[in-house]
C-alpha cells in the first residue's frame, strides 16, 4: 500500500512538472504608468498644478500560442491635491483586444448602445521599428529593445522572441516579439507577472457571435 500511494504522489508531481512547463499559454500582468503632466496638450497647461503627476492603470493579457486577448482595470475616480477629480479611462467602450500574430491582424471588441463590434485595428509601425543594442531582463526574460514611433513621440519597446506570441500591452502588434515593457515621454508600461494558466483558443479568438466593421 505504501509503495502504491508513493506512485501516486510521484505521478502527481509529474504531472504538474509537465503543466508548469507549458509557456504555450497563460496569462501576463502590465503595470501602465501614464505621466499626466507630459500628457497635457499645450491648450491645458493650467492644469498641470491640479493633476498627479502620474496615474497607473492595470492590464492583463491572456495567451494560447500566437493568439492572445488583452484586458483592462482603469483605477477608480481620486481627487488630487488641488482638489480636481480625476479619472483615467484607456479607451472608452472598449471591452478587450485580440491579436492574431499569425495574420499580423488586431482588433478592438467595442460596446455602444448596448451593442458590441469588432474593430480592426492598423499599425503602420509595423515593418519600420529597429532592433538597438541594449537589452533588459523583465520577469527573466531577456528583452532587447525596439526603437519605434508610437502617439505623439518616439518610444522603447522592451521585446523577448521567448514566447509565442507577437503582440503587448494596450493592444499592441509586434513583428518581433512579445511586448515586456514600453518607455516613452508620457507612458511607461512593465509586465509584473507571468502564470502559465490554462487559456483556451476560444478565450483568446475573436467572439463568433460578434460582427466586425467593413473597412475600406
Amino acid at each position: 500500500m505504501k509503495k502504491f500511494m508513493l506512485l501516486l504522489a510521484l505521478t502527481g508531481i509529474s504531472a504538474t512538472t509537465l503543466l508548469a512547463q507549458d509557456k504555450q499559454q497563460g496569462r501576463i500582468d502590465y503595470d501602465v504608468t501614464l505621466n499626466v503632466r507630459a500628457a497635457l496638450k499645450p491648450d491645458q497647461q493650467q492644469f498641470k498644478d491640479l493633476v498627479p503627476e502620474t496615474m497607473v492603470s492595470r492590464e492583463m493579457l491572456f495567451f494560447n500560442g500566437n493568439k492572445t486577448r488583452l484586458a483592462r482595470k482603469d483605477p477608480e475616480e481620486t481627487t488630487s491635491e488641488g482638489g480636481a477629480k480625476i479619472k483615467m479611462v484607456s479607451n472608452e467602450g472598449q471591452i478587450a483586444v485580440y491579436t492574431d500574430g499569425s495574420a499580423g491582424k488586431a482588433w478592438s471588441l467595442m460596446e455602444e448602445d448596448g451593442k458590441k463590434l469588432l474593430v480592426p485595428q492598423s499599425d503602420n509601425n509595423l515593418g519600420k521599428d529597429k532592433t538597438g543594442a541594449r537589452t533588459r531582463q523583465i520577469l527573466g526574460f531577456t528583452c532587447r529593445e525596439v526603437l519605434t514611433k508610437r502617439g505623439d513621440g518616439p518610444t522603447t519597446l522592451w521585446v523577448t522572441d521567448e514566447l509565442p506570441f507577437s503582440a503587448g500591452p494596450m493592444g499592441m502588434l509586434s513583428g518581433k516579439g512579445a511586448i515586456l515593457g514600453l518607455d516613452s515621454k508620457k507612458m511607461n508600461i512593465i509586465a509584473t507577472a507571468i502564470s502559465y494558466v490554462p487559456v483556451t483558443k476560444e478565450d483568446v479568438s475573436i467572439p463568433a457571435d460578434v460582427p466586425v466593421k467593413e473597412t475600406k
